[in-house]
């Protein structure tokens, strides 16, 4: 039994045989004489074999390559920001950076493991102070925890290893950071008090000449028939800055635990006597 198909300008003809596994296809082109044969079932069948080796070397493939660039988070410190400056490296660059003064203080003054609280950290205790300036219980818990003195800060450090850290180990800057090395500093930025549109958004003002009495207001904040509400979230006056900001990548440009300080380049948040904490940066798809 044979069928004869016209597609586009060629003849395209099936013959079923009884003898043969599957269907064969012979196109002949009217202009040339070309014959191609096709079997449609051993090349689906190779396909899918193709198909379930690359997906499973594409799962190897990708947890070898998070295995290999994972690397566990590392202890950071407390500090306070003293101020920025000018510093000039060999070659006489000038780099802008912010000194940061680690006063008396970065004491353990807890472990925390996942056996007793379901995570790891390490507490640190920062800036000494007189007992009678903190709360009791946490005078009894530094107490409890190394005998530690008066500390007026207490801030948890997630790391991957606790193994190295107890309670009263005193923390050194130059062994935990080296000059060259990326940190993110965090602290809280420095209040600006209740501000108008454009000094908060940076918004355009308005023209201040020609009558107009519109120089620095807000404007529309949205329609009357409909929502015939103000949207959620949209940027209006308000209350600017005194909110906790983390600056990343900073390299470490000078760092002395004899003078007790660390200088990165850049600013920081905060101002003169903000506490900041002082992390190795943590690269997304790096670190556990």
């Amino acid at each position: 039994m044979g069928m004869a198909v016209l597609v586009a300008g060629g003849i395209i003809a099936c013959t079923l045989g009884s003898n043969v596994l599957g269907s064969a296809f012979t196109t002949s082109r009217a202009s040339n004489a070309m014959v191609t044969d096709i079997q449609p079932r051993s090349f689906i069948a190779t396909n899918k074999d193709l198909a379930r080796d690359v997906s499973v070397r594409s799962r190897q493939r990708k947890y070898e390559i998070r295995e290999h660039y994972r690397e566990p988070i590392k202890m950071g410190m407390m500090g306070t920001k003293a101020g920025m400056t000018t510093y000039y490296d060999e070659e006489g660059i000038a780099h802008p950076v912010t000194v940061i003064a680690l006063e008396p203080g970065n004491v353990v003054a807890q472990v925390k493991t996942k056996e007793s609280d379901g995570y790891d950290a390490v507490q640190l205790a920062y800036k000494e102070c007189r007992e009678r300036t903190i709360p009791w219980p946490e005078r009894q818990h530094l107490r409890k925890h190394g005998g530690i003195k008066a500390m007026k800060h207490l801030k948890e450090f997630k790391i991957s290893d606790v193994s190295s850290f107890e309670a009263g180990q005193q923390l050194k800057a130059e062994e935990l950071f080296t000059v060259g090395d990326l940190v993110d500093v965090s602290g809280t930025t420095s209040g600006k008090g209740f501000q108008g549109s454009v000094r908060r958004w940076g918004m355009k003002r308005g023209p201040m000449t020609h009558g107009s009495k519109s120089h620095r207001q807000h404007g529309s904040i949205g329609s009357s028939a409909t929502p015939s509400r103000v949207l959620k979230g949209l940027k209006m006056a308000g209350r600017m800055g005194n909110e906790r900001k983390t600056i990343k990548k900073l390299p470490v440009m000078l760092i002395s635990d004899e003078d007790n300080y660390i200088a990165v380049r850049g600013s920081i948040p905060g101002k003169k006597g903000t506490i900041v904490e002082i992390r190795p940066t943590k690269l997304v798809g790096t670190h556990v």
